[in-house]
């Protein structure tokens, strides 16, 4: 199978690189496989698997599921004949092709199979959390999770709940530490971060397209344009309603810059 993986955690800007992705003659950027709502999609696993379940009788077991993604790849690649696959793969959706006896800290079936067959990863991370935070809350309130040109924004500031915000930060550290060290050693990975994505204009970056043409082994991209917009103030002050609280909960912390 020819695939790569876009790894990061939700609110990262997977959709607007995956768009201009999607724009490359050698690639198709195929979305979200693992996601539970699109189920019923062509491009959805759990679609895939559930017809797939009907003539393989022991495909449910947690040892089987990698073989099944194997099917489901080669299945996907017969619509996009000659391009390289590109799945979204959000932290956590990993688990959904562990096996049976994987230990709670090891590294994730998909994750390590991709990396033992020198499959390209791109890794893409946000750093500033409080950012990625407020994303979730107003894609939540605007019930936008990808905005277009063409969408109603009408929510463009929240106040947020500090306790979840702290649990927030906190966990997604520890998720981003985990990444890094499973992926430490593997030489085809390119990470990179949003606040690094796009250039003056609002196109993605032309230095990080050259890095991800390296990684894939493609030529470099003609359109660097992406179909989605940014929800949130280009400010996080103006994107907080009580901007001052949470200002207060982070002062003296390591995650006080991301305020900045």
């Amino acid at each position: 199978m020819n695939y790569a993986l876009l790894i990061a955690r939700q609110r990262s800007g997977t959709g607007a690189l995956g768009s201009v992705l999607d724009k490359h003659p050698d690639l198709k950027y195929v979305g979200e496989v693992f996601h539970p709502q699109n189920v019923g999609q062509r491009d959805n696993f759990f679609t895939f698997k559930g017809e797939y379940l009907r003539d393989n009788s022991t495909a449910w077991l947690p040892d089987e599921q990698y073989g099944v993604f194997e099917a489901f790849l080669a299945y996907l690649q017969e619509f996009y004949p000659g391009r390289t696959l590109v799945i979204d793969v959000k932290y956590r959706s990993f688990h959904q092709l562990n096996g049976g006896w994987l230990g709670l800290d090891e590294c994730p079936t998909l994750l390590a199979r991709a990396m033992q067959a020198d499959v390209p990863i791109l890794h893409l991370t946000r750093k500033n959390f409080v950012q990625s935070f407020v994303s979730g809350r107003l894609a939540e309130a605007n019930r936008v999770w990808h905005a277009r040109d063409t969408d109603k924004i009408d929510v463009t500031s929240v106040a947020v709940n500090i306790r979840q915000l702290s649990n927030y930060i906190v966990g997604t550290k520890r998720e981003v530490d985990l990444i890094g060290r499973w992926t430490q050693w593997y030489s085809r990975i390119a990470t990179f971060d949003y606040g690094e994505m796009f250039d003056d204009a609002g196109l993605i970056d032309p230095s990080l397209c050259e890095k991800i043409a390296a990684t894939m082994g493609i030529g470099q991209f003609e359109d660097r344009a992406p179909s989605f917009l940014k929800q949130a103030p280009s400010r996080i002050e103006d994107a907080l309603d009580n901007y001052d609280l949470v200002k207060h909960a982070l002062e003296g912390t390591e995650f006080r810059w991301m305020l900045d």
